[in-house]
């Protein structure tokens, strides 16, 4: 064998790094390991002492007792001669688990590109630009562009519409803050690129604002970066293992707006608008009405407090819309004219220190320009506090200003002596303290009602600076740490028994050679999961799906290669000469790598348009590809020639094996007619099935949230769809039946709804969880609180209540669809075209995308016509598209073996008939064809079986698509090749 040594030295040092890569995930879980078995050791004995600890409390002492001991542990030092780290060292080296496998949350912000260009405008409220502005928020709607790029398209259209527009007018973007860049003289080409370069600085601002919040958050292994197209505004955040998901969430999406105002306190102008507001409203409404009048429902502050009023939270939004009405603002008098009211960011407690549901109203003022007095843009640094003397509260934050900002602190600080000063930060005050002397040196506290956890993370985002736009989750993907555990289990599980039915299936039927296969596969394992962590790649459930495909591939080769060395030995060639054969080009390698290459291409596309863990799985195909091509080819061939070359034998089967289909001579083409009825069939019950039934469309294609929630006890999704149609309605009275589906074990439901799906803002999102444990309230144990509901913790051992939450917002909604049909079609494009290349013949091309799109239609219609017989859920999701793009792959593989031996036939049989080709080419691959599909089956079957709710939907698209994509390798693939091809070998004898 040429290159032998070669191929040894790189398989050692390959195996030698990964080994290296790896040890660091062994390292940390040996650790962690150790810790958990102290923590479980400690909480056992404090429970013993005090069982009534609430789940929060048991919580909070689990995580101290985890951080001490991990503390303590990871000052060891594992020492090995060349290789010394420590845990802290092998923690960040480790393999990163997705969110599926570890928990947390995984979330998309958008930057609103539309508040971007009205800063940039000065606010215009130019009826042209507003209009513009109107039209491309509607236009995004139904649009793939970004929003940039619908701005200048309606802009353009709006333009030769009307006429007479200008981007450097002064009403729009000429400006007197814009007049070095954009000016009279200005062309509308010169003002749109200065515009573009605005946009993408302040997102490229707002991604180190996001990424300096996460970091100051403390979170193990984040990700943070820019998707979409330059200007997007789209930022992903990943945060593995975090638990407390709407304190992130707050973090995220807070602009940090920080300004500070004059507090008005309450005095008879401010009493005397209300109760105006008040008389005037009830006045207008019918006289049959018993709805209190709005003024009673408001307490007026005393005291000298610095708020003006109390409201309960209840009547709020009731307060909201009598200021902001028609009525409200041509009531208020001129001396109010340049006030604002706002909330406060918190209700108040009461003289016994409880929490009440009343919410504080300030008034305030700003300067003579009606701004505020100061902006936030001179915090230079911020910290969290438990110590006060200033204002006497317990939590507050601490702030240095900048020299300048310090001087106008001064400033305003000795000219409202003695009157409260409101510190606003995104238009909700939290707080307004009495200043009782001028505050010199810039340094200063902001007090309220803080937790410390909310004086941390308020004096994170401070300390990060304050973001260009408003920011809010278009997409959410959040998993509970008890569900990741969960699936890492069944993952590992059902790789386990599936390895080891394919380790046995290779010995039995290929003996000494199924050895040598199990050697490589093994080796191909090592070498795979070594470069993955190498690389830094994310470890999803679809991941291991890739790894399982990839030990398929790997079987594929050596099946191919076995197969052609078999039919070398029945020709009476000799060992040595079969094998050299085998491996050789014309032999079974180029098989190989065509099947392969195909492969790629479909892993190629997922990588460019797939989302999240999808992305993750193209990854691990990507990599599976070449270290199966060099495991299963070269560094196999390297153990079988080191026998032969010593002298030594090695068997290809046993009896039985070895004669297995050796003389198939099956007339297969006497199927054609039968095979097409059935195909047609088939087609036709999926067409209809998709005509009558639909799809069961995932939240991906239509927006919405979804929620996964696990119960102590059995409930019936109806039921629990009934209650929540009764929660879920809007202001206007619209009800919102939810879908709700058993998911696995009948304690556990998966529910989504459209309820104001339109709306990402942080409020609804809110809103929606509370109203979800509004109808579910019943179902859960009577002492779980919403808190405990949403953060789900351990009760008995067990996870109940929200495991999982999903949002996906209407943009990313049209993005993903999108996406999906471009990629399936792409893919397909690009394997017609490396066929066409590779065999030269359209026919052969065509007839291989035929069959792909036949298997793929066949499963779209299974999944329609299954979904809500079979007791799991059947959703086109991403994860389906990634099935269907793996099941092209492996079906384009399957057809390939077939095909390249047609192709090798034609050229060592001129004179043999073409149907008598097809049918000598199928039978002399049909061993090949059986086991390799009988393994990849087995593989998936099992995962189908142990792997866990996750992704049983998406093992059901590979199991139905990998079987249906066997049979239309032989019956439908080939049958469609002989059709297309009779007319262009008339020279060939019939």
């Amino acid at each position: 064998m040429q290159g032998k040594g070669l191929v040894l030295t790189f398989a050692t040092v390959m195996a030698l790094m990964s080994l290296y890569y790896l040890s660091f995930t062994w390292y940390t879980n040996n650790v962690e390991s150790k810790a958990n078995k102290e923590v479980q050791f400690k909480m056992d004995s404090l429970l013993s002492k005090s069982p009534n600890l609430t789940v929060a409390e048991r919580e909070s002492y689990q995580n101290s007792f985890k951080n001490n001991t991990l503390s303590r542990l990871s000052k060891d030092t594992l020492n090995l001669g060349i290789v010394k780290y420590d845990y802290n060292t092998a923690k960040e080296k480790e393999m990163s688990l997705g969110l599926d496998l570890k928990g947390g949350m995984n979330v998309i912000l958008q930057v609103s590109i539309r508040d971007l260009l009205s800063d940039l405008a000065d606010k215009s409220q130019d009826p042209d630009f507003l209009e513009v502005l109107n039209r491309t928020t509607e236009r995004q709607k139904a649009s793939n562009a970004e929003y940039i790029d619908d701005f200048f398209a309606e802009y353009n259209a709006y333009k030769q519409e009307k006429g007479g527009l200008k981007l450097a007018a002064p009403s729009w973007f000429g400006t007197r803050n814009n007049s070095e860049l954009i000016n009279i003289n200005t062309s509308d080409a010169q003002a749109e690129k200065v515009i573009r370069d605005y946009i993408e600085s302040k997102v490229s601002t707002a991604f180190q604002v996001i990424r300096a919040r996460i970091d100051q958050f403390g979170v193990t292994q984040p990700v943070v970066q820019r998707v979409g197209e330059s200007g997007s505004g789209r930022i992903l955040v990943e945060l593995p293992g975090v638990k407390d998901t709407d304190r992130v969430k707050n973090l995220l999406q807070s602009t940090a707006k920080l300004e500070f105002w004059e507090a008005v306190r309450m005095n008879n102008d401010i009493a005397g608008y209300f109760t105006s507001l008040s008389n005037r409203l009830s006045a207008e409404l019918d006289s049959t009405s018993t709805a209190a009048p709005l003024i009673s429902k408001m307490v007026p502050s005393q005291g000298g407090a610095s708020h003006v009023f109390v409201v309960p939270t209840s009547d709020t939004a009731e307060v909201n819309k009598a200021i902001h009405s028609t009525v409200g603002k041509s009531l208020l008098p001129g001396n109010l004219r340049n006030f604002k009211f706002l909330w406060g960011n918190k209700t108040i407690r009461d003289a016994a220190n409880q929490e009440t549901d009343l919410l504080p109203l300030y008034a305030i003022r700003g300067n003579a320009k009606n701004e505020a007095l100061m902006d936030g843009g001179s915090v230079t640094s911020a910290s969290a506090d438990r110590q006060t003397q200033t204002f006497g509260n317990e939590v507050m934050v601490s702030m240095q200003m900048n020299s300048q900002g310090a001087q106008n602190w001064y400033e305003i600080t000795k000219k409202f002596n003695q009157k409260p000063i409101a510190i606003v930060l995104d238009n909700l005050v939290y707080s307004a303290p009495n200043i009782n002397e001028p505050i010199a040196g810039g340094r200063s506290q902001i007090s309220g009602d803080f937790t410390f956890n909310e004086a941390k993370d308020l004096s994170s985002v401070l300390s990060a600076g304050s973001l260009p736009a408003s920011a809010s989750i278009i997409q959410a993907d959040v998993v509970g740490p008890s569900l990741g555990k969960e699936a890492i289990q069944a993952g590992i599980l059902s790789f386990a028994i599936a390895l080891a039915l394919v380790f046995v299936y290779m010995i039995l039927f290929y003996s000494g050679a199924g050895i040598v296969s199990v050697i490589a596969l093994i080796t191909n394992l090592l070498f795979l999961f070594g470069i993955l962590v190498s690389f830094g790649a994310v470890l999803t459930l679809p991941g291991i799906a890739g790894v399982v495909l990839t030990i398929g591939m790997a079987v594929d080769a050596n099946v191919i290669i076995y197969e052609r060395v078999k039919e070398e030995l029945f020709k009476g060639k000799s060992l040595k000469e079969s094998v050299s054969i085998a491996y050789s080009w014309k032999g079974a390698i180029s098989a190989i790598v065509d099947a392969n290459v195909t492969t790629l291409i479909t892993a190629i596309v997922l990588f460019f348009f797939g989302e999240g863990p999808i992305k993750g799985f193209a990854v691990t195909l990507m990599i599976g590809i070449f270290t199966s091509l060099f495991t299963s080819v070269l560094f196999a061939k390297l153990l079988i020639y080191n026998r032969l070359d010593n002298g030594k034998t090695i068997s290809f089967g046993n009896k039985l094996t070895l004669t297995f289909l050796k003389d198939a001579k099956y007339d297969f083409l006497k199927f054609k007619k039968t095979a097409y009825i059935i195909s047609a069939v088939l087609l036709l019950i999926s067409v209809g099935s998709l005509v009558t039934r639909g799809l069961n469309l995932g939240i991906e294609f239509q927006n919405g949230r979804e929620y996964k929630v696990r119960f102590d006890q059995p409930v019936a999704s109806n039921e629990v769809a009934a209650d929540l149609a009764n929660v879920f309605v809007d202001e206007e009275g619209t009800q919102y039946h939810p879908n709700v589906v058993t998911i696995g074990s009948s304690n556990q439901i998966k529910i989504s709804t459209k309820y104001k799906s339109e709306d990402d803002s942080q409020e609804v999102d809110k809103e929606v969880e509370e109203k979800l444990y509004e109808g579910l309230k019943k179902y859960l144990p009577a002492d779980q609180s919403f808190d405990e509901f949403v953060n789900v913790g351990e009760t008995q051992g067990q996870a109940l209540g929200l495991v999982e939450y999903r949002k996906v917002g209407p943009s990313i909604a049209d993005d993903i669809t999108y996406n999906a049909f471009y990629s399936l079609g792409f893919a397909l494009a690009m394997v017609f075209l490396y066929l066409l290349i590779r065999f030269r013949k359209w026919q052969f091309s065509a007839a291989a995308v035929l069959a792909v799109f036949h298997d793929s239609l066949i499963v779209l219609g299974l999944f329609s016509l299954l979904h809500g017989i079979v007791p799991f859920s059947l959703e086109i999701d991403v994860a389906f598209i990634a099935a269907i793009l793996t099941v092209i792959g492996y079906s384009i593989n399957d057809t390939v073996i077939v095909f390249d031996r047609i192709r090798e036939f034609m050229y060592d049989h001129p004179k043999m008939s073409f149907g008598k080709l097809i049918n000598a080419a199928i039978n002399t691959t049909l061993t090949r064809t059986m086991n390799t599909s009988l393994t990849t089956l087995f593989v998936i079957f099992i995962i189908f079986v142990f792997g866990g709710e996750t992704i049983r939907s998406f093992m059901f698209a590979l199991l139905v698509g990998i079987g249906i994509g066997t049979y239309s390798s032989v019956f439908v693939a080939s049958f469609l090749a002989y059709d297309f091809s009779r007319k262009s070998l008339k020279n060939r004898p019939e």
